[in-house]
């Protein structure tokens, strides 16, 4: 299973001006590395929910097509743009629509064949089966105000201890904002 990014989020989850307002800090000459410690709380905060917050768009690639659905990593699963596959004789091939019934709504999403239908035969090669789709709540205003929250609250921690830390006095994540994290963890896995 491969994954790779076609299209990061066109904003951040947080504003430059949001994380600078939680910090209480005047921190102007220092909107470079608060921009930064955003992206790194933001990235770290998805990788402990094994979710995306602002809408993206990823290719996962499979050696062959699942036994049953096709579980696809990162929900929330707002579209999917194809479903192709390298088939018996190395063509690549795009599975009809009809054949395929996208469910957005599991987390994480998956692809269902339609009734009557079965996963065409494919190459017997790595990455044979690419699908891509999209992810993500939408915009940073639809991501639920605890994420932000969790995300503010690494970027002060992150802030405030700029080196390193003995391991004991520091987790991965702090606990408040695992706490408001907790909810929106993934716990079934995308194989």
């Amino acid at each position: 299973m491969g994954l790779v990014r076609l299209a990061a989020p066109a904003t951040p989850l947080v504003t430059l001006s949001e994380a600078q307002e939680h910090l209480r800090a005047d921190t102007a000459q220092e909107s470079g590395l608060v921009a930064a410690l955003v992206e790194a709380a933001t990235a770290q905060a998805e990788a402990f929910c094994r979710r995306r917050f602002v809408t993206q768009s990823w290719r996962l690639t499979l050696d062959a097509f699942p036994a049953g659905a096709l579980v696809l990593p990162y929900p929330p699963l707002a579209t999917v743009q194809s479903v192709k596959y390298v088939d018996t004789v190395y063509a690549l091939q795009t599975l009809p629509t009809a054949d395929y019934v996208v469910r957005p709504y599991e987390t994480p999403g998956e692809i269902v064949l339609a009734r009557g239908k079965s996963w065409p035969a494919a190459a017997c090669e790595p990455d044979a089966v690419q699908v891509e789709f999209t992810c993500g709540y939408g915009d940073p205003a639809a991501v639920p105000d605890a994420i932000r929250r969790a995300v503010l609250l690494v970027v002060g921690t992150l802030y405030a201890n700029r080196e390193t830390v003995a391991p004991v006095a520091m987790q991965e994540i702090p606990h408040t904002a695992e706490w408001l994290l907790g909810p929106f963890r993934v716990l079934r896995f995308a194989a």
